[in-house]
């Protein structure tokens, strides 16, 4: 029972999820599973330096091969007329800019597409194709890429100076703030407290890679099945890109094996369709795992330096950063470094970021996309200061904690550190063991959304929308439905309709969808509920509020031999002039609450070898309400798992000459079953008023704090600082060994 009265039935009940028969027993399908008849494959034609010019490009031999359908390149777009936008608005000629001509600036970018009867055959055109580069200086960390002496990766960008007069090059975008006076917070200070942290990129590591299959009808429609995390939006970007009509555009999301962030299109979407409008069969392109590593969209990296005064009782007077970010050939990230502040109250915060290109591909969005980040430098100075003087990192925090807006930050940290006996750990720590603590914030968006709830004859219930389900989304969807509608969870089902089929979804990222779309089939089933309640009013002559639906029933109260099946409703629904059950919602954009993620891991560490090895996990997270508790927690523990894993062991490296040297899952790092100890979840419910039922975004928040967590952890456990993440066996050893060497780690 809730405070207010209210029960729920279904609502935060651990539910199977919907899909669960459908995932065990691979009768998933995914787009890769998807064949048409005629299909022709797609390959890339990718350069194999960070930097150069391009003096030469023959595809001739390529496009003799027996097999191949068609090869495209940059003049092969210049040249096709059907393949030039006029611009509607302006009436302005717009070349498409797809693959690279004079210059590569990353290793992996595509220099031509190639479409085949067989992937084999394709891959033997890729390797026909003469390509002569004139190789260029790579830059891999943007600290070199940013200095005056280099040379810019974009002819036609110009230097930017830095808020110390500082001259900085291949400058991509940047971002500053400032609130109170930060001279004057330092001067208020005991103590001033100066880092600086190093987080190197991290692939979203995705099972499924990148897929797409195009197909263009005789009338020129396309159709598009994808691996997306919306596929709205990949009809959106074809249409943008390629000037077609949305009408004349179908996208189908499949089955999607992961992303995190990656997937919602543009990748490989467009080159499927121009391959399948160049040759008129379907086309298919699927990613290698080599080049998810080469041409994704992975995780940008940073060099963040935090500066931050504090009273000698840990009061906090000011802070201030200056980061640089590595968004490789795009932009994006540097606008994160405001997550320095915090869930703090902090009266004196300034930052100033800069997106500085570097040879590596363009980034995209990865789970709470730059926090970890950002949250990695504030949160790891915040251990030090309480190191330093001497008060616990947990008291540190709810000292320095604000108040909230639907939300109770110190409540969620306090629920963790109980539920591990914080304040008892000492008993239960043994040598060279430790404890870190830190905290993650975030604040779900929302964006817009519609679905239809439909009663059957049978009394089941069908949920329609476009919405992609990557997270167990679908099960929330169905769990709202039945608890409106008094149903069982079982008599539910929810149908993903395609982008001709389905009213407008938002894609699935940023913590909106159970949000967003859960609101949307709230008001649907709402709706549909009214016009049951009427109906039934109507045949039992009584007021309508004297009736209430549950059990699969329309029960009066007053009267309980009044009482009518939701299948006699839909039956009784079907008889009138009003027709079917149908409800309809719809959802735009209202405020939602920031909600914390506070966790705690207990590591033991080999000082000699470096090796790190968790022994415990916990992380508490404000949920607002668990729609989809079994949903919520793995949301927890998978975004846990992935912030401690960027802590210990992911990294892409490059080699000095931009080459990537890790593109495979044998040498890019990943943790197996044997580097997971038990994570433990723990929820806290401060609903917020705006979300259905209470519920806030839960994807986001819990990989924040897991870099800080295990860095926290191990200088707990051996007495050293590690600032670079991640934190491998060979930098805990170096940090073992500054320290000996009376270099502070």
């Amino acid at each position: 029972m809730e405070p207010n009265g209210q029960q729920f039935h279904v609502v935060g009940s651990r539910v199977p999820r919907v899909d669960a028969l459908e995932k065990v027993t691979g009768r998933a399908r995914y787009t890769a599973d998807v064949h048409l008849p005629g299909l022709l494959y797609g390959v890339f034609v990718r350069s194999p330096y960070a930097h150069a010019r391009i003096t030469r490009i023959d595809v001739s031999k390529a496009r003799a091969l027996p097999g191949v359908m068609a090869v495209m390149t940059q003049q092969d777009l210049t040249e096709d007329q059907a393949l030039v936008i006029q611009e509607e608005v302006h009436a302005t000629r717009r070349v498409l800019n797809l693959f690279a001509t004079d210059k590569v600036t990353y290793q992996g970018q595509k220099i031509a597409a190639i479409a085949a009867v067989s992937r084999e055959i394709a891959e033997d055109a890729v390797r026909l194709v003469e390509v002569e580069y004139d190789p260029l200086p790579a830059y891999i960390d943007p600290r070199d890429a940013a200095k005056p002496e280099t040379t810019m990766i974009y002819d036609d960008r110009q230097p930017v100076i830095g808020p110390h007069g500082e001259t900085l090059h291949n400058v991509a975008g940047e971002s500053h703030h400032q609130i109170g006076d930060v001279d004057q917070g330092f001067r208020d200070a005991d103590r001033i407290f100066e880092d600086t942290y190093i987080v190197h990129r991290a692939h979203q590591t995705y099972i499924e890679p990148q897929s797409c299959i195009a197909e263009v009808g005789p009338d020129g429609k396309v159709t598009v099945w994808s691996s997306t995390q919306g596929h709205f939006a990949v009809r959106a970007n074809i249409s943008s890109s390629l000037g077609i009509p949305l009408s004349q555009i179908n996208s189908i999301g499949m089955t999607i094996g992961g992303g995190f962030g990656a997937k919602f299109g543009g990748i490989i979407d467009t080159y499927a369709v121009l391959l399948a409008q160049k040759t008129r069969r379907p086309v298919k392109i699927v990613y290698t795992r080599e080049e998810e590593f080469l041409d994704a969209r992975p995780a940008p990296g940073a060099v963040i330096t935090i500066k931050t005064g504090v009273t000698h009782d840990g009061t906090i007077t000011a802070r201030q950063a200056f980061a640089l970010w590595d968004p490789g050939i795009g932009s994006g990230g540097c606008g994160a470094t405001g997550r320095i502040q915090g869930v703090y109250s902090i009266p004196n915060v300034k930052w100033d970021a800069y997106d500085i290109h570097t040879n590596k591909p363009a980034p995209g969005a990865y789970r709470a996309p730059g926090a970890p980040q950002a949250t990695f430098a504030s949160e790891s100075q915040l251990n030090r200061i309480a190191h330093e003087l001497g008060i616990d990192p947990v008291e540190l925090r709810l000292k320095n904690m604000r108040e909230g807006d639907q939300v109770d930050f110190k409540a969620t940290l306090k629920a963790v550190a109980d539920h591990v006996g914080w304040w008892q750990r000492e008993h239960d720590t043994g040598p060279n063991q430790g404890w870190g603590v830190a905290v993650g914030e975030w604040t779900n968006g929302a964006g817009p959304g519609a679905a239809v709830v439909s009663i059957h004859e049978d009394g089941s219930v069908s949920v329609f929308s476009g919405l992609m389900d990557i997270t167990g989304t679908d099960s929330a969807m169905a769990v709202i439905a039945a608890e409106v509608l008094g149903v069982e969870y079982q008599r539910v089902k929810v149908i993903r309709g395609d982008t001709d089929s389905a009213p407008y979804a938002t894609a699935s990222g940023g913590s909106v969808i159970t949000f967003s779309m859960g609101n949307a089939v709230l008001r649907a089933a709402e709706e549909a509920r009214e016009r049951i309640l009427a109906l039934a009013a109507e045949q039992f002559a009584v007021p309508v509020d004297r009736l209430e639906l549950r059990d699969g029933q329309v029960v009066d109260r007053d009267h309980p031999e009044n009482a009518m099946s939701l299948a006699e409703a839909a039956r009784l629904g079907m008889r009138t002039i009003g027709g079917p059950i149908v409800g309809r919602g719809a959802f735009a954009a209202q405020p939602s609450a920031t909600t914390i993620a506070a966790q705690i891991a207990k590591v033991e560490v080999n000082p000699d070898t470096g090796q790190v090895r968790l022994l415990k996990y916990v992380g508490s997270l404000d949920v607002g309400r668990a729609i989809y508790a079994l949903g919520v927690e793995g949301q927890m523990e998978g975004g846990a798992v992935q912030g401690f894993s960027w802590g210990l062991m992911e990294q892409m490296q490059y080699a000095i000459d931009g080459r990537n040297a890790n593109p495979n899952l044998l040498d890019y790092r990943i943790p197996t079953a044997m580097d997971v100890p038990y994570v433990e979840s723990v929820l806290v419910e401060v609903p917020t008023k705006n979300g259905p039922f209470g519920c806030k975004g839960v994807g986001e928040p819990p990989i924040a704090p897991g870099i800080a967590v295990v860095a926290g952890a191990i200088h707990d456990a051996i007495g050293v600082w590690c600032n670079e993440a991640p934190i491998t066996p060979e930098r805990v050893v170096m940090a073992c060994q500054e320290r000996k060497d009376g270099v502070r780690g």
